[in-house]
């Protein structure tokens, strides 16, 4: 007896479409899968690229605070005690003829007076011990070097704000700098602004139903890892530009402490002659020259101490550059 035709036909379009569902739910878990390897691909390019800047950040934050450390030290244990020393002498010839052969080791009364001038801001400053400036003080002093980007303060007070360009340097804050006055990016902005992490979009594995789901999270999961990979460009020039902050505040650092351990021998002799005699017209040539070659170095540290290492947008000055060759020039000078 023939079988009913129509039965045959629902049954064969039931295998049909049984067959067809299978083929999307296998479709659908190969998609799911390969969104899930890209994601995961993607995941491992940014976290490698983040963790590569956040330890060039830690090292760089720990060079900043070393350098603040240091010109500090160097503020409260040398320009300042030179200033009073060097103010207490009398007559001083700054057109003595006899001393033009010292060439770059000659300070003017311009000189002078600014370093007056900064030894007296200073003052109160160092008064307050360095954990008054906190961290963000450390890194602005080291970043700019002037007392003039710090908040007001008084003995024994700390300071929590920047001024001037340092409150408004993303790159600073993002180091460690204290938090910005404009906006209160902190730790975002600048050159450093990288975005948010990528995020591997929520998987789910399921048959005919999510099929078009699963290829969306395939399309979805490439276009996360064009993003990842445009990120990780990103994060790698801000970690060159931050290991170039780091070599430039190491160097700089290395340069000052060299400085300083000539000017502390220079300010030493210095403080002597000035106690058993304050007349620099009755000193001999010898001394006269040591006179002006202590202020000279003193000039020199002052110079390299107050010229910023960064740009507001976060790049090396050039000034910086500059002032680390115009100390290597001066110990060579004496040497």
């Amino acid at each position: 007896m023939p079988l009913p035709l129509i039965p045959l036909i629902i049954g064969g379009a039931s295998l049909l479409t049984a067959a067809f569902g299978v083929k999307k739910g296998l479709d659908a878990k190969s998609d799911f899968d390969s969104a899930k390897r890209w994601n995961e691909k993607a995941q491992r390019l940014y976290d490698r690229a983040s963790d590569d800047l956040k330890s060039a950040r830690d090292d760089t934050q720990r060079a900043m605070q070393s350098l603040g450390k240091s010109k500090f030290e160097i503020y409260e244990d040398s320009i300042i005690p030179f200033v009073d020393c060097f103010s207490k002498i009398k007559n001083i010839d700054f057109d003595d003829s006899n001393l033009k052969n010292l060439g770059d080791l000659r300070i003017t009364r311009d000189d002078l007076r600014e370093l007056k001038q900064v030894a007296l801001e200073m003052k109160e400053i160092v008064g307050g011990g360095v954990a008054a400036l906190g961290s963000g003080g450390l890194a602005g002093l080291a970043a700019y070097g002037s007392v003039g980007v710090l908040g007001t303060a008084s003995t024994g007070t700390a300071i929590g704000t920047l001024s001037g360009a340092a409150a408004t340097n993303a790159t600073l804050a993002w180091l460690g700098g204290g938090s910005l006055a404009a906006g209160g990016l902190g730790m975002a902005g600048g050159t450093l602004v990288l975005g948010g992490i990528v995020a591997a979009p929520v998987l789910a594995v399921g048959g005919m139903m999510l099929a078009s789901k699963a290829e969306a999270a395939k399309h979805d999961a490439y276009a996360n890892h064009d993003k990842a990979e445009l990120a990780a460009e990103e994060m790698k020039s801000a970690t060159t530009l931050v290991h170039g902050i780091k070599d430039r505040c190491t160097e700089m650092n290395f340069i000052l402490n060299k400085l300083d351990d000539r000017f502390i021998g220079l300010l030493t002799s210095l403080e002597r002659l000035v106690r058993s005699n304050d007349n620099y017209s009755t000193y001999s040539k010898a001394d006269q020259k040591g006179v002006m070659i202590a202020a000279s170095f003193a000039k020199t540290i002052k110079s390299v101490m107050e010229s910023p290492v960064i740009n507001e947008d976060g790049t090396l000055t050039t000034k910086s550059r500059i002032a680390i060759k115009d100390g290597k020039k001066m110990l060579a000078s004496v040497d």
